[in-house]
């Protein structure tokens, strides 16, 4: 994965956000490869269930997107550059994918959503082909059929808001879609007007987590993935230090 710090078994990459960009159109220009912006909740879960670890060890880029993240690579030892959030990545490739004639899929989100995203996304980079939009919900029976409507509009780039399963669904269909992908979380709704980002200066002082909750409180419970993955990631280097002090 190239230039990358471990935290809890998981590579993220340390590239800067351009740099970043960079290897995503790289892979679109491959037309494979699963982007991972993960949070403290996506490396805490990937740090209790191995299944989901599996699926992060074949992603080909992993980006720190979450202050939990960051503040764990710093902890470390090893800090980033800087924070790549999932949103801003998104608004980045789509601009590129405008100048370059590149075709976007949205995937998730209510009924509607996507759409309205979509809508935004021309708005803001005029000339950006849309491949095609579809909502989140479908059973497990009807993957195949969506797999299929998703390659059959031919997208360099497929943008999903599937909730965690969605990980799974990218990896295990990684082959046939035949195009880069990436989940995107709530963007969707952000875009779609569906929901509120945090201001700017809660973004730069690393709080946007604490504006979500303030938004929507019934998200406590996975807010608390936050200091158990950061008492995990000090407990991972007390016991490397204690490691190497034994040597």
């Amino acid at each position: 994965m190239g230039q990358t710090v471990t935290i809890l078994g998981v590579e993220v990459s340390s590239r800067t956000m351009a740099e970043t960009v960079e290897e995503a159109l790289r892979l679109m220009a491959c037309r494979r490869g699963q982007i991972v912006t993960a949070n403290a909740e996506i490396l805490y879960t990937a740090h209790r269930d191995k299944d989901f670890y599996a699926v992060l060890r074949e992603a080909e880029l992993i980006t720190a997107d979450g202050m939990g993240a960051v503040l764990a690579a710093r902890l470390l030892g090893h800090p980033v550059p800087e924070r790549v959030s999932g949103y801003d990545l998104l608004l980045q490739l789509a601009g590129r994918a405008a100048e370059r004639g590149l075709r976007v899929f949205l995937l998730g989100g209510k009924p509607g959503v996507a759409e309205k995203a979509a809508l935004k996304l021309r708005a803001l980079y005029p000339g950006l082909q849309i491949a095609g939009t579809r909502h989140g919900y479908f059973t497990d029976s009807e993957v195949t059929a969506v797999i299929s409507e998703v390659t059959a509009s031919s997208p360099d780039l497929l943008l999903a808001a599937l909730g965690l399963r969605g990980e799974f669904l990218l990896a295990r269909h990684k082959d046939a879609l035949h195009c880069a992908s990436m989940q995107v979380g709530g963007s969707f709704d952000v875009l779609a007007g569906v929901a509120e980002r945090a201001p700017l200066y809660l973004q730069r002082a690393g709080l946007e987590w604490a504006f979500r909750l303030y938004k929507e409180p019934w998200r406590y419970k996975r807010m608390l993935s936050l200091p158990k993955f950061i008492v995990t990631v000090l407990l991972t280097r007390s016991q490397r230090q204690e490691r190497e002090v034994k040597k």
